[in-house]
């Protein structure tokens, strides 16, 4: 918790570096002071605030954090620079955008929101959790919810009700496992209420529900994706006998776990070989995604998607601009 009044620009970009992350603060009207005050909680994968800048100020950042953010506005108004874009935040509207991406923020007088920040990872699990399948390509949110409808709505309900749930006094206060299923909640109420890129398939019909242990296996898979495990060390996080395992795999998913396993990591390392924001090595990658030997990662790769690992890098270095 911080409360700054009447600081001066070198003063708060001190105290950014100090508490949150670089940047580059500055009075909205030159010479002039600067006023904020603060509230911050970090829950697991997840930081939600609450804040006030009476005074106004811009804050330039060199590169946010790794996060998806949302913010639910209750006075005053925020653009953020995105690029060659500017995002407009005001109340009424909830903006959620890659925080990754954002260069600028400029907060006008009298501007108060209430944030959270998801970590990317965190994000694409629930997203992946959602469709059954592995997430390949960068989640990107439209930016604005109408929070006045329905749906968003239950999106500020729910954000009102997860800072309660931080900020009431200890002997009232209900346990960390509850405030974290109330954010597993809010991931699922933007993925599901605000439109982007993978929102088609979301429509799609469900697969059909599966066990609880063949869930928690696939989980574990994604959550370790570059560790070297083996079915064995699957079944036992899973809970489950390597037998009734393979049998889950086979009955629900139509391959056996090691298979599934090769299909998300070779899914994984085209979407990284075919990034452009990406500049790391074939072999860098391959093993960032499990793939200790190059060989048979070469083989696999050509088998799956009938071009060499390094023929995909190639044309991602021709297509960088």
């Amino acid at each position: 918790m911080f409360k700054l009044e009447d600081a001066d620009a070198e003063e708060m970009t001190a105290h950014y570096a100090r508490t949150l992350f670089p940047a580059v603060v500055e009075p909205l009207h030159r010479r002039a002071l600067i006023s904020v005050e603060d509230r911050h909680y970090t829950v697991g994968y997840c930081s939600i605030w609450n804040g006030k800048c009476n005074s106004g100020m811009s804050v330039s950042l060199s590169g946010g954090p790794d996060a998806y953010g949302l913010y639910i506005p209750s006075s005053g108004g925020m653009a953020i620079d995105v690029g060659s874009r500017e995002l407009v935040s005001k109340p009424g509207e909830g903006l959620v955008g890659d925080m990754s991406s954002f260069e600028k923020l400029t907060l006008h007088e009298q501007r108060s929101h209430m944030g959270i920040a998801f970590e990317k990872s965190a994000l694409i699990r629930q997203l992946s959790e959602l469709l059954d399948a592995p997430v390949l390509d960068d989640l990107e949110f439209t930016d604005t919810v109408d929070l006045s409808s329905a749906r968003g709505m239950q999106i500020a309900t729910l954000g009102n009700l997860i800072w309660q749930s931080l900020t009431v006094e200890d002997a009232d206060r209900s346990s960390s496992a509850f405030t974290e299923h109330l954010l597993q909640a809010m991931m699922i109420a933007l993925l599901e209420a605000v439109p982007h890129n993978y929102s088609e398939r979301m429509l799609k019909p469900a697969s059909p529900a599966i066990p609880r242990r063949l869930k928690r296996a696939i989980e574990y898979m994604h959550a370790n994706v570059g560790s070297n495990m083996g079915i064995a060390e699957i079944a036992r996080e899973a809970g489950t006998s390597v037998r009734a395992l393979q049998a889950a795999f086979q009955q629900f998913k139509n391959t056996t776990p090691l298979s599934y396993l090769r299909t998300i990591r070779l899914q994984g390392a085209r979407g990284a070989l075919m990034d452009p924001a990406r500049c790391q090595a074939v072999a860098e990658i391959a093993r960032s995604w499990g793939f200790s030997h190059m060989g048979r990662f070469a083989a696999l790769y050509h088998q799956a998607f009938s071009e060499m690992p390094s023929d995909t890098a190639r044309l991602r270095r021709r297509d960088d601009p």
